[in-house]
């Protein structure tokens, strides 16, 4: 098995600016997969106007200071339908297939923010088409999720000091929205989680935290799919098809902190073929 075909590898010496992009994953690298795309947001942007998408899209913010995880240390507005939200938290947005959403606009950065979202039903972001608004003020006013809170209460067993967690989203905590979970790695680490596979498409992304030279990691990482050890340095994201093996995840040299997340196509979380169903960690 060639496991690099199931990565996307950020390039050194990309576009520099108010928003600054990463890395992509769409239908180019994996036909068929869920496209994923990483940016910081330096200074404020705006872009105006409603869209209407067939696939259910995730937008997650991350704040850049790793001792106030909790903060974006900026405000973002965006619309979904009549609601405008207001964001100055660590969050995850999720819009549905067929809601109108955009009027985004990242009115003031104290510290870079870090943004990914992902189509999780397409591979190409071409089918977005103008619209209006059209659903009742309040239809989507709740669709923001905060903070690592499982709905079973169980958090990730992982070494002291490795996990700073995030977000934590699924069907249960929001109905209707995808699995997700946002971690910081703050350490090296040389075991765990172990191999598992899913029923449900995933993606992962590994992001160095320094948003002047975006596409360094930071450190050096070894992820498996199957038996096959993928050694990365760069900022990278990841799309798993169902039923392929992966794992562990493997970190033996880091300059500085990682932000880690997966999430898929599935309304809640399983592995099948791990040695536990709990969740995107177990060192056991």
């Amino acid at each position: 098995m060639d496991g690099t075909k199931y990565f996307a590898i950020a390039e050194d010496g990309g576009a520099r600016g108010a928003e600054t992009p990463i890395v992509r994953m769409d239908g180019r690298v994996y036909p068929g997969c869920m496209l994923v795309d990483a940016r910081w947001y330096i200074k404020p942007v705006s872009a105006k106007g409603l869209v209407r998408r067939a696939s259910d899209e995730l937008l997650v913010f991350v704040g850049s200071d790793d001792k106030n995880p909790g903060s974006l240390n900026a405000e973002i507005r965006l619309r979904i339908e009549n609601d405008v939200l207001t964001l100055t938290e660590t969050c995850a947005v999720f819009v549905p297939g067929g809601a109108a959403s955009g009027d985004f606009e990242v009115v003031s950065v104290d510290k870079p923010v870090f943004r990914y979202s992902c189509l999780l039903n397409s591979d190409t972001s071409g089918e977005a088409v103008p619209a209006e608004a059209s659903a009742p003020a309040g239809t989507y006013a709740a669709n923001v999720v905060t903070g690592y809170r499982p709905p079973s209460g169980k958090l990730p067993d992982a070494p002291e000091g490795f996990l700073n967690l995030l977000l934590y989203l699924d069907g249960v905590r929001l109905p209707g929205a995808p699995y997700m979970e946002t971690v910081w790695f703050m350490t090296p680490n040389d075991t765990g989680p172990a191999p598992h596979g899913h029923d449900f498409d995933e993606f992962i992304g590994f992001i160095g935290t320094n948003p002047d030279r975006p596409e360094e990691l930071g450190a050096e990482l070894q992820f498996y799919i199957g038996d096959e050890a993928v050694t990365v340095t760069k900022s990278c994201l990841v799309y798993i098809p169902r039923g392929v093996r992966h794992s562990p995840i493997i970190i033996p040299k880091m300059e500085r902190p990682i932000i880690h997340f997966s999430g898929g196509n599935g309304g809640d979380y399983a592995r099948r073929g791990a040695v536990s169903d709990s969740n995107m960690f177990n060192f056991d």
